[in-house]
């Protein structure tokens, strides 16, 4: 009779355990995947700035690239006006769609 009993205590455990454990998967495909897929893409666009660019900053800057470092990228933002900036300040090109 022991047995029986230990058997269903187990059995309602799983059926407990079962529901967090879609919770989790879920979480992980909805919120984990969508967001590695973008810091890929973005990664990928920030490799694939080059001088002469014209792009926009996460503050609303608008310049075109002179120069590109490891970790920065310099700016014109006005004639003979050149500033630096971290390249994950970076946040897309001038012409996609933006205005």
């Amino acid at each position: 009779m022991n047995t029986q009993a230990s058997a269903g205590s187990s059995a309602q455990t799983l059926m407990q355990i079962v529901p967090i454990l879609l919770i989790v998967v879920l979480f992980y495909a909805l919120v984990i995947m969508p967001q590695k897929k973008r810091q890929k893409k973005m990664a990928e666009f920030l490799s694939a700035l080059k001088v002469g660019d014209r792009v926009v900053t996460g503050g609303g800057l608008v310049g075109t690239i002179t120069a590109i470092g490891e970790k920065e990228i310099s700016l014109e933002i006005a004639p003979g006006v050149v500033i630096t900036v971290m390249r994950q300040a970076v946040l897309a090109l001038a012409g996609d769609g933006l205005s």
